[in-house]
């Protein structure tokens, strides 16, 4: 696997296929193998990036709603 697969490839084309009782063995494996120590951020706050994403995709679907609203209007 080259270093790009994402976990959903991996999950689809490796794991999926495998018997329930081979993926709990593997999930399992996984589990144990993180350290409790490991730093997963829970935090509410939102990045600069955080509010710059959220305001394209906002925009985005406001461009697109506006679009189709404009398409499906009756023409006079």
């Amino acid at each position: 696997m080259n270093t790009q697969t994402t976990a959903e490839a991996v999950y689809a084309e490796v794991v999926k296929p495998l018997p329930a009782s081979e993926r709990v063995k593997l999930a399992t494996l996984i589990l144990n193998d993180i350290s409790p120590r490991a730093v997963v951020d829970y935090s509410e706050e939102w990045t600069e990036e955080d509010m710059r994403d959220f305001r394209a995709a906002s925009w985005a679907y406001i461009n697109r709603r506006l679009e189709e609203e404009e398409k499906d209007a009756p023409t006079r």
